[in-house]
């Protein structure tokens, strides 16, 4: 039997492909580590601001399905219902191929706020450039933005999607946390003469968070993992990276190994940040 040798010195030599969408500077000259630390710093920006879009629209949903009139609640019944039985794959590739094929192009983009603008290619919005320290608006030309930041139609893709799907499922989660809450407890925030914005945002919600840190923190790191379904579309992520490299390296078992490790660690970091959040919450509740 030939035994099984790793070697993870090739994470020095030169990458040899560009990513095109790295928040930091990157070229094919540069080694697999810092391709690694592109795709994982891409990865993780997907997860915080695609978790962060989940979370409210996740309580939004949840909050909704309880105190909503009839309709409100049974298209919000509908709405979590069809995410939670449709594959997030599907929805990713259904929303790429519609936004594609209908947002207008960079001449005629969308301009819905001062400064922001949506066409086929992604999103421009203002920004700060880093290498002269100035802030500035995107300006449209025919086929590209000049200054600003330029968000990918991928990345808007994917985080549309991942906002949606999770925020479904979290939606579910505090609409069963909400309806744990004792009769009792709503009764005497309204005794107490509190709007319902007053009852939710002081009595209910904080009691709320303490039953479903659990299943948040599923969801969030569920979320984290799903960020590779942005290689159906060309997000670069942290999964795109090792696909590449194992295709470029012959490197499997290496490159598996520190995927594994890495989403390990960074899983372990999310629980334990969530449980000491929710130790703080049970203590301030006390």
């Amino acid at each position: 039997m030939k035994e099984l040798s790793l070697n993870f010195a090739f994470f020095l030599q030169p990458a040899g492909f560009d990513i095109g969408d790295a928040l930091i500077a990157f070229q094919a000259s540069d080694s697999y580590l810092r391709a690694f630390m592109a795709g994982l710093i891409n990865t993780l920006v997907m997860a915080f601001t695609a978790g962060s879009s989940a979370l409210l629209l996740g309580i939004m949903v949840g909050v909704g399905l309880v105190v909503s009139n009839r309709t409100s609640k049974n298209a919000l019944r509908v709405f979590v219902e069809l995410m939670r039985n449709l594959p997030k794959l599907l929805l990713l590739l259904a929303i790429y191929i519609v936004m594609v094929n209908t947002l207008p192009t960079v001449g005629e983009a969308i301009h819905p706020l001062p400064g922001v603008y949506l066409s086929n290619r992604g999103l421009a919005l203002p920004g700060f450039d880093f290498s002269s320290f100035e802030f500035s608006l995107p300006q449209a030309d025919r086929f590209s933005f000049q200054g600003g930041w330029e968000v990918q139609m991928q990345f808007v893709a994917l985080w549309l999607t991942l906002t949606i799907y999770h925020g479904a499922q979290i939606g579910e989660i505090v609409r069963g946390g909400l309806q744990a809450i004792p009769k009792g407890q709503w009764e005497a925030a309204i005794a107490l003469g509190l709007s319902l914005k007053q009852r939710l945002r002081l009595v209910i919600l904080p009691q709320v968070l303490q039953q479903i840190i659990p299943s948040l923190i599923s969801q969030l790191i569920n979320l984290l993992k799903n960020t590779s379904i942005g290689l159906a579309v060309g997000f670069t992520d942290l999964m795109a990276v090792a696909s590449t490299t194992i295709n470029q390296a012959f490197k499997p078992v290496e490159v598996m190994a520190v995927i594994m490790l890495t989403y390990l660690v960074i899983g372990i970091l999310l629980s334990t940040l969530f449980n000491v959040l929710a130790i703080r919450v049970r203590k301030g509740l006390q």
